[in-house]
């Protein structure tokens, strides 16, 4: 597209009214209106553009973003911060006014508005008449529908009650919805992401990179299915409905090395299913260009704040180190470890001459977007233009090992398992294969959820998704969990964790003050 760094006005700004004498007839509008926007396909990718564009502030932004560090560092037991007091490692201060659980709500509903904005569009058939390709329209709505249907699965994830918007919102009363009920903004998703599946192409050319395609909407439903089943006593039918969006995965593949997925110069490789494009150019063309509304782009950074001596969680400036139970799940030899976590990590001495040799755990730094070389940089204190992999092959293929083991095809489950090891032997700086870890014989559910901690230790809390699921699937029990399991190396006494209370989110308290319906239901159990 042409012009996705031009930003898109949703809906009209001025509204003429004659509720005085006073003409108005020599006011000259400022924007234009809605309906003479749509004039060109080019506008339209404008307006899809902006879905997009909202995705920034989940992933990136400004040091001050309150949605980052709630949508990375969640509480799990692959890493932590190097104090007590970040709020999300000890499940401390994790209530309603939180400013960052509003802050992530809000973007969520902001990328569902803007969906629906464009779906309602898209039906218009004025606006289908602009169209000089008409294989693009139908492109357009699977681009809506995934990124709506992404919004909705974290929403069930981690609000669970949030309500179900499908429907473009054109008054208040209108926003006034009721909670969502058991599984129906899940359900939601699938059916939105199946459907996303039919009309999303292959591949897109080089200058349209970060656009979603068939593949990652097939992705995304294997993560979907992945998390009912899980929900849902086991659901023979959702693993089985996984493994078919699995095998439909037509050219994702892994990349060659583990560390390809974390470095600046192997981004949009085979194995990434949709990945945010970072930036620190603020006029190429790039589809998650967050200049929609008419401020500055600014530097587009990538989640944590980092340079050559500064890796921390983007919450009060904390650094972030693995977990001991991170570092003890490697098995000697396994070329992933040091790709992942290290103790020097900076061959000129950059780290160790900052913080005196020491990382800020155990310590060990996390260093997965940060070994020297990888990552692009403005300067100290700068943030990182390193791409974060949204979704990648490798989760997926775990994913769908643990949908086959539960439906009886050990066999498969084994297969995608040793896939994800052959290449974490391959992923040796020298290029010689290393002897850990090897090929397993058999396989468990234990081994798919240890090799998931430390193939994707460290990604949009991914761990903590997984061990919350197999809690609910019976697998696992979280309330038997203290600071030992979940590798919290600080105080016991600044360890809040409360079932069932942490296992979601709690309704902001914007929400129950403006939306009656969902005051009136109650906050989710514990807050």
């Amino acid at each position: 597209m042409n012009s996705l760094k031009k930003y898109f006005i949703f809906t009209a700004l001025f509204v003429v009214t004659t509720a005085c004498e006073e003409t108005l007839d020599n006011v000259e509008p400022t924007r234009e209106f809605e309906e003479a926007y749509f004039d060109s396909e080019g506008r339209v990718q404008q307006s899809v553009g902006a879905i997009y564009g909202k995705v920034v502030e989940l992933y990136g932004g400004s040091f001050a973003s309150v949605t980052k560090p709630i949508s990375w560092v969640l509480p799990a037991d692959d890493l932590s911060a190097e104090n007590a007091g970040v709020p999300f490692d000890a499940f401390e201060t994790l209530n309603s006014t939180n400013s960052r659980v509003d802050g992530v709500w809000g973007v969520l509903y902001e990328i569902i508005a803007r969906s629906n904005f464009v779906l309602e569009k898209l039906d218009d058939p004025e606006v289908q008449q602009v169209y000089n390709n008409e294989a693009l329209l139908g492109i357009n709505q699977g681009e809506a529908l995934f990124l709506r249907s992404w919004a909705n699965m974290w929403l069930w994830d981690w609000f669970r009650k949030a309500p179900l918007i499908t429907e473009r919102i054109t008054s208040l009363d209108d926003a006034i919805k009721p909670p969502s009920e058991e599984f129906q903004l899940l359900d939601q998703a699938i059916t939105d992401f199946e459907t996303a599946a039919t009309l999303l192409p292959e591949s897109w050319d080089a200058d349209q990179k970060g656009r979603v395609t068939r593949d990652g909407a097939n992705g995304m439903l294997v993560k979907a299915y992945t998390l009912r089943a899980s929900y849902n006593g086991g659901s023979t039918e959702d693993y089985q409905n996984a493994i078919t969006a699995f095998e439909r995965i037509a050219t994702a593949r892994l990349a060659d090395k583990f560390s390809d997925n974390f470095d600046v110069n192997t981004e949009n490789n085979v194995e990434s299913l949709f990945e945010y494009q970072a930036s620190n150019n603020t006029t190429q063309e790039n589809p998650f260009l967050a200049n929609d509304f008419g401020g500055g782009v600014g530097q587009m950074s990538a989640y944590y704040s980092y340079s050559t001596r500064h890796w921390s969680s983007g919450s009060g400036g904390a650094r972030v180190g693995p977990t001991q139970k991170l570092i003890d799940a490697f098995e000697d030899g396994d070329p992933r470890k040091e790709e992942t976590i290290s103790q020097n990590p900076d061959p000129d001495g950059n780290f160790s001459s900052y913080f005196n040799g020491e990382g800020p755990l155990n310590g060990y730094w996390f260093v997965k977007y940060v070994l020297p070389n990888r990552n692009e940089i403005t300067g100290f204190g700068a943030t990182s233009i390193n791409n974060p992999r949204i979704l990648r092959y490798a989760d997926v293929k775990l994913l769908a090992a643990e949908a086959y083991l539960q439906t009886g095809n050990t066999g498969a489950a084994l297969q995608q398992v040793n896939d994800i090891r052959t290449r974490a032997r391959q992923s040796t700086a020298d290029g010689t294969e290393a002897a850990a870890p090897a090929n397993l014989t058999t396989v468990t559910l234990e081994d798919i959820a240890n090799e998931r901690l430390v193939e994707l230790a460290g990604e949009m809390g991914i761990r903590w998704t997984d061990l919350r699921r197999w809690h609910a699937a019976g697998y696992l029990d979280l309330g038997s969990w203290g600071i030992e399991e979940f590798g919290y190396p600080h105080d016991p006494s600044s360890f809040d964790f409360e079932l069932p209370k942490h296992l979601l989110y709690p309704i902001p308290q914007s929400e129950l003050e403006t939306n009656q319906i969902i005051g009136q239901s109650g906050n989710n159990p514990g807050y």
